[in-house]
């Protein structure tokens, strides 16, 4: 699986925020499991526009 890519949707990343336990997302999963992600510019915006400060420092240093 290491070859296939993954767009992450706003609502991957959403889910990934709000759990305490982040090894329940579905973005944790697909990364564990050795998909590459790929996020595009709107569900850039859409995160950066409607995030707190602690998930755009956690952003900066994915995107």
């Amino acid at each position: 699986m290491a070859n296939k890519i993954v767009l992450v949707d706003t609502s991957i990343l959403i889910d990934f925020y709000r759990k305490t336990d982040k090894s329940n997302s579905l973005w944790y999963t697909l990364v564990k499991q050795g998909y590459r992600f790929a996020i595009s510019v709107v569900t850039k915006y859409e995160i950066y526009t409607g995030a707190s400060q602690k998930p755009n420092r956690f952003l900066e240093k994915c995107l």
